[in-house]
């Protein structure tokens, strides 16, 4: 199957399952994802557009490898620096990534051009920066800017008042009620958020089978 054809059935539940595993390691006993999940989402774009301009390999994707076959079938030098699973799952591409940190969140702070957001593509971001604390939360909306905050934080403060889309105090609007607690208790709350403010849902089952297809990011450090 063409990977931008693998679409899930709807499963509900929305992303808050993210979170209750954030701060569980990689479970290595199964063939895809749980703990340590990072997740990136675009919409405006192709997953072939935006995972080849973070560096992924168009021959790979177009192999459309299952996430737990990825050492059966990719050869030792398909392999690049970080290993994700991606989902389209409406007007979103979805990328999770089981590691220390989102891929693009280090596009971002390297200033790789191809990885930032064009105009028309909203993206969000949910690192939780386990290599460099503390986890962050990051949005683009559809203008090119990209917005960055801790969990717990506004996006809109004193240092960068102004919001022309008005899309990033809704989205200030929609966080705010998750308080400031400690982190372990925020990510599920975060993740939920995102998930149900941005319409953005990803496949449990599929996640955690490893059925999505996969994908191989360089390192942009």
């Amino acid at each position: 199957m063409p990977y931008g054809g693998w679409l899930s059935e709807a499963q509900g539940g929305g992303l808050a399952w993210i979170g209750r595993h954030a701060y569980d390691g990689p479970d290595n006993t199964l063939p895809g994802m749980r703990g340590s999940i990072n997740l990136t989402a675009v919409r405006g774009t192709t997953a072939h557009d935006f995972l080849t301009r973070m560096g992924a390999d168009p021959g790979l994707l177009a192999r459309a490898v299952p996430f737990r076959e990825i050492g059966e079938r990719w050869a030792d030098d398909d392999y690049k620096d970080w290993e994700c699973m991606f989902a389209q799952v409406g007007e979103w591409t979805v990328i999770l990534e089981s590691s220390q940190c989102a891929t693009w969140y280090l596009n971002w702070i390297e200033e790789v051009g191809e990885a930032i957001p064009r105009e028309g593509e909203e993206l969000v971001c949910v690192t939780l920066n386990k290599h460099q604390a503390p986890p962050r939360l990051l949005y683009s909306p559809r203008n090119g800017e990209v917005w960055n905050r801790e969990f717990g934080q506004d996006f809109i403060d004193a240092y960068r008042p102004d919001d022309p889309t008005g899309r990033v105090a809704a989205f200030d609007a929609a966080l705010r009620d998750i308080g400031v607690a400690g982190d372990d208790h925020l990510a599920p709350r975060v993740y939920a958020v995102v998930g149900e403010h941005l319409g953005i849902d990803v496949p449990h089952r599929d996640v955690e089978e490893g059925l999505l297809p996969s994908a191989a990011l360089p390192d942009p450090t």
